[in-house]
């Protein structure tokens, strides 16, 4: 069990994971942190069709728009903050939640801070912060987690 795990079941209470999806992207060696190429800027609405998808097949259509949109934050950050040569994504039903991780390879903690209305960037983990019930990091800072209620 990697530090991302024991990290993520804590805070979902230890229970067991009983339906879940795991991704591994590889990164374009061309993407810059600014300046994405059009194949890693197309993988948060890829991601979003297979997260819908995975909440209908889990009976759980309800979380689908809040999953989707926290689903796009966390993995935008992860391309764009990212030094990985990958960007993982996993979503788990756990316990009585649904998970929702992006793994970057940075060990860098993000950083919680608030946009000006000029600023085109800088609102994703604010959304995070409002929208979900908990999030965080791993115990290596490489995946960032959040987590809804079911």
């Amino acid at each position: 069990m990697t530090s991302t795990a024991v990290h993520a079941r804590t805070s979902a209470n230890l229970h067991a994971v009983h339906a879940g999806i795991e991704i591994s992207i590889e990164r374009d060696p061309a993407s810059a942190p600014e300046q994405l190429t059009a194949s890693d800027a197309a993988w948060p609405a890829r991601l979003r069709r297979i997260v819908r998808a995975a909440l209908n097949l889990w009976g759980r259509p309800d979380l689908a728009e809040t999953a989707e949109l926290l689903t796009t934050e966390l993995v935008t950050n992860a391309f764009r903050h990212g030094t990985g040569p990958d960007v993982g994504f996993r979503l788990y039903l756990c316990g009585d939640h649904l998970v929702i991780e992006a793994r970057d390879g940075s060990p860098a903690l993000p950083q919680l801070r608030s946009a000006s209305p000029d600023d085109e960037n800088g609102r994703g983990l604010f959304l995070v912060n409002a929208m979900a019930d908990a999030w965080g990091t791993s115990l290596d800072g490489t995946t960032t987690w959040c987590s809804l209620s079911l």
